[in-house]
């Protein structure tokens, strides 16, 4: 799940699910070697933000907010 917070107020402004299945890709998007424990978030940066949303095929990105990546299963 990518999460969008707002850059002032720091709330959460919205939430994008991944496409299912695709977590190889995402593995090297993010540069993984290991598994992820399912509570982590990770601040994303440009570039992984726009790998990701070639991968949902949505633009999301937007410079009023901070993107995450949360591993929540």
């Amino acid at each position: 799940m990518i999460e969008a917070f707002d850059k002032r107020s720091g709330f959460l402004e919205f939430e994008e699910e991944l496409p299912s299945g695709a977590d190889e890709d995402i593995k090297k998007i993010m540069g993984w070697t290991t598994e992820q424990q399912g509570w982590e978030g990770y601040d994303l940066s440009r570039g992984q933000i726009e790998a990701l949303e070639k991968l949902m095929e949505k633009k999301i990105y937007d410079p009023l907010f901070k993107f995450q990546l949360s591993c929540n299963v």
